[in-house]
């Protein structure tokens, strides 16, 4: 599972798709999911705006990317030029995005989880992986979780 910046974002907030997210990081933390994050979203996701930081939700990114269960994919030049190739094929898609979906490509991960979807449309495959908005882990699903 990839998460994408505005998944912890929205997460450390509180905002309506951070439950969805926190589901999964429970999963995680559970060893029952891996999620995954290249080391940029040290960088991109902050808690509040650039015109209004939010100390608390700062702590919690903070806090939260330096846990076990959420691998830190270096960006290399490997990412960098899987990036490229998707820029190329996808000439709207912005660097940072570009990034992201790169490091999703190249763990291998299943799913990439953003609510940014302008981008990449929901159910779209791009590189082996199924892009999607945040949903709820666990249930009668195929993930599930006990106690979700």
């Amino acid at each position: 599972m990839y998460l994408d910046s505005c998944c912890y974002i929205d997460w450390a907030s509180g905002k309506e798709l951070g439950a969805a997210v926190e589901t999964w990081l429970r999963a995680a933390q559970a060893e029952q999911v891996q999620i995954y994050a290249t080391t940029l979203v040290l960088a991109e996701a902050r808690g509040g705006s650039r015109t209004a930081p939010n100390p608390v939700a700062e702590q919690r990114i903070r806090e939260l990317l330096s846990q076990p269960y959420v691998v830190l994919a270096d960006v290399s030049r490997r990412v960098a030029l899987q990036a490229r190739d998707l820029i190329v094929d996808y000439p709207k898609l912005r660097g940072w995005d570009a990034i992201h979906m790169a490091t999703a490509i190249m763990v291998k991960a299943d799913v990439f989880l953003t609510r940014n979807t302008k981008d990449f449309a929901v159910g779209q495959v791009v590189g082996g992986v199924w892009v999607d908005s945040p949903y709820e882990f666990g249930g009668d699903a195929l993930f599930s979780f006990p106690g979700s």
